[in-house]
């Protein structure tokens, strides 16, 4: 899947936000491709909208999503994060503990659980807030440890843990958190990539300038 870039139009998935308040309602989905971080480009299509302090916020994101090896382990690199769910539940991965980095903690309940067809149900149903439930109840996710601020990062309970998925929102280093030190994050990423089954990065368009967003990646790589 997603070997060719297609567009969301109707009121579903991402597009259901403020779906009825916006002209031309439609998000762009880029296509998978692999290489290195090199590869990581940055778009031109609108990939995510909605309103922001009333003022309508258009958010152009990754030209594609890339797999690539992060320190070593099988990496995917998304613009908005429930693309996550496909590629967790490609992986075939069970049970699995998730270290989850992020500004948000993305647990919302989304319309309808996983029965089947990740593609589309990644794409039609879920949104950036609600891909981790559904991963739990279909079995991929089972223990979450959050990560959500600077005292988080000094908890190192699962770092010898396997069976795991590294999730990094880039958007835990927007400038508003400025203030959690960012070597810290970085050695904690780095040990955890160390024992970790996958890796999935997301640029967040919505909640990080996206140019910021791929020079922190390439600096915590």
């Amino acid at each position: 899947m997603y070997k060719t870039p297609f567009y969301l139009t109707d009121n579903r998935g991402n597009n259901a936000f403020s779906f009825d308040l916006r002209k031309d309602s439609k998000l762009f989905i880029p296509s998978l491709i692999s290489g290195t971080l090199d590869d990581a480009e940055l778009g031109n299509e609108v990939v995510f909208e909605d309103f922001d302090d009333g003022v309508l916020k258009s958010c152009t994101g990754l030209k594609n999503l890339l797999e690539f090896e992060f320190r070593g382990v099988q990496a995917v690199l998304i613009d908005n994060h429930n693309h996550a769910f496909y590629f967790w539940h490609r992986s075939g991965l069970k049970n699995a503990t998730l270290i989850h980095i992020d500004q948000h903690k993305d647990m919302r309940v989304p319309p309808e659980m996983f029965s089947g067809a990740a593609f589309k149900y990644t794409n039609e149903v879920l949104n950036v807030g609600n891909y981790i439930v559904p991963a739990r109840e279909a079995g991929i996710v089972k223990e979450i440890q959050f990560v959500t601020s600077e005292v988080s990062l000094d908890d190192e309970s699962h770092f010898k843990t396997t069976n795991k998925i590294l999730n990094i929102d880039l958007d835990f280093f927007a400038p508003e958190l400025d203030y959690i030190n960012f070597e810290k994050a970085k050695r904690f990423i780095h040990e955890h990539a160390k024992t970790a089954s996958l890796i999935s990065i997301a640029t967040s368009p919505f909640f990080i300038d996206q140019e910021r967003a791929l020079k922190i990646l390439r600096k915590l790589a």
